[in-house]
């Protein structure tokens, strides 16, 4: 039986799964790890060091840090994704001809780019960027902080249109797929549960007494 393979880019290191933005992808990896497929995992970080645990579900492990100086600011590229740019990262994608998996609209810039469209590319997605960085910019009382969130929902807009036709996406709630088909009108997106940990019912047999 022919091997198969991916690679999977994730916005940070998805272990240890200590916020809500590495679940999905740690227990992805693991799902994807027990159907046989051999994972070659790139992560961002800034801060989160290198994890022997991965090493348990993936087949190689890359890492690159995220470029977090003013440098990476952008009037066109939103900083979540400009950030997140890394020559490393595409020459390693381009050594074969495996799937890429796309963990948040922030790791996708050379899909966005053009440099993955001779490869089959799925992106996931974590929320709608843009609409989810104008809810912070709301909630903002420092004016500064307000200034950059409006900045970068202004560019995720832009930008999630213009990446919207350019893969198969799966988000994690219907409510995003309903904003990029009217929105963006994207023509390949599905809704696809986050995957969890909670796979076994954990609960007393029996008949209780409540």
């Amino acid at each position: 039986m022919e091997e198969k393979h991916v690679h999977i880019v994730t916005h940070d290191v998805p272990w240890p799964a200590d916020y809500g933005g590495v679940i999905d992808p740690l227990y992805t990896l693991k799902a994807l790890r027990a159907l046989g497929i051999h994972i070659h995992l790139h992560c961002f970080t800034k801060g989160r060091q290198p994890q022997a645990e991965l090493e348990k579900y993936c087949t190689r492990v890359f890492y690159y840090p995220r470029n977090t100086n003013s440098s990476s600011f952008s009037l066109h590229i939103p900083l979540i994704v400009n950030s997140r740019v890394h020559a490393d990262l595409l020459t390693n994608l381009q050594k074969d001809n495996y799937p890429v998996l796309l963990e948040g609209i922030h790791c996708s810039y050379y899909l966005f780019s053009g440099q993955l469209n001779d490869r089959k590319v799925i992106l996931r997605l974590f929320n709608t960027e843009y609409k989810y960085y104008g809810q912070l910019a709301a909630c903002e009382n420092n004016l500064f902080r307000k200034i950059y969130f409006l900045h970068e929902s202004r560019l995720l807009k832009k930008y999630e249109q213009g990446i919207a036709k350019k893969a198969t996406i799966l988000a994690l709630s219907t409510h995003d797929v309903t904003i990029y088909r009217e929105a963006f009108r994207a023509d390949h997106i599905h809704f696809l549960p986050a995957f969890l940990p909670y796979n076994l019912a954990a609960g007393d047999t029996g008949k209780g007494s409540f």
